[in-house]
């Protein structure tokens, strides 16, 4: 398939915060764009029938639900089916019931975010080299950078990039809960460092559980992520009980050998993050 302006796009879930980011960069490409949501006249079937190119911006929590149940009718072989799930296994599992194309798409951008040079990653499961090359084309004519794995390195990657950061922000703000810490005292006297985490975790919870729990809970690699989790919690505690500070040392310098690579970038990063941060405050 050439993807070009003289195909239809129809965006499945269209009118919700990232399914209208979507409907905005095709229309802005020249593509016409047809939309489904709760308000609209026109209806998915009708889409998924007479739309070249179908592009669904569902839930995360029945993603792939909805869309195994709503592709039973999709019949066209000159069609192509994709998604922007934030996971990517069971999602593009469940496209493949359609006859047409399949390629799972993850933006990796919010829809709140200007996307422009933003990554998005194209994890195509049936589909042609031209037609995996003219999407490509399309999206950087639309100033997005692809990056291009299957379904299972994806997953597996966004155990780094997604779940434990989330988790991470989770736990936290769990554990200052549970302790039922006075944050307004927190934030009165904490340092900068402790300011930006602080802040990375509310920006998490300035959100509805919708959008995270999913990523963190339904990736197929968070047990292993868990258990890893509660070995660590384990040995600390062994530490803290036994008071063997020289076990702390070494664990802290064997975090120190795998990041070394990265630590002066990350010092200068945070360096500047913090300064533009009492920037704001002062």
């Amino acid at each position: 398939m050439i993807i070009s302006p003289k195909l239809t796009v129809g965006v499945i879930g269209g009118t919700g915060k990232t399914g209208s980011q979507f409907v905005k960069l095709f229309r802005k490409a020249g593509f016409h764009v047809r939309a489904t949501g709760q308000k609209t006249k026109s209806k998915n079937t009708d889409l998924i029938r007479e739309c070249d190119i179908l592009l669904f911006a569902l839930p995360l929590s029945r993603a792939a639900e909805m869309m195994a149940s709503m592709l039973q009718t999709a019949q066209r072989k000159d069609q192509l089916i994709l998604d922007v799930s934030s996971l990517k296994f069971h999602e593009t599992e469940a496209m493949k019931v359609a006859a047409g194309e399949v390629i799972g798409m993850h933006p990796l951008f919010g829809p709140s975010t200007d996307p422009t040079g933003e990554r998005i990653i194209l994890c195509p499961v049936r589909a042609s080299t031209q037609t995996l090359n003219s999407l490509r084309s399309v999206l950087k004519h639309m100033k997005l950078k692809t990056e291009v794995m299957t379904p299972e390195a994806h997953d597996s990657l966004m155990l780094t990039v997604q779940v434990i950061p989330h988790l991470k922000s989770l736990l936290m703000a769990e554990v200052l809960r549970g302790m039922k810490t006075d944050l307004s005292t927190v934030l009165t006297t904490c340092t900068p460092t402790y300011e930006m985490e602080f802040n990375v975790i509310a920006r998490f919870l300035d959100d509805h559980p919708d959008l995270y729990m999913p990523i963190i809970f339904k990736n197929p690699g968070t047990p292993k992520v868990l258990r890893a989790l509660q070995k660590v919690i384990g040995e600390y505690l062994y530490i803290v009980e036994s008071g063997d500070l020289a076990a702390a040392e070494k664990h802290y310098k064997d975090c120190q050998i795998v990041f070394r690579p990265h630590l002066k970038k990350a010092r200068a990063h945070s360096e500047a993050c913090i300064r533009t941060l009492l920037s704001l405050t002062r």
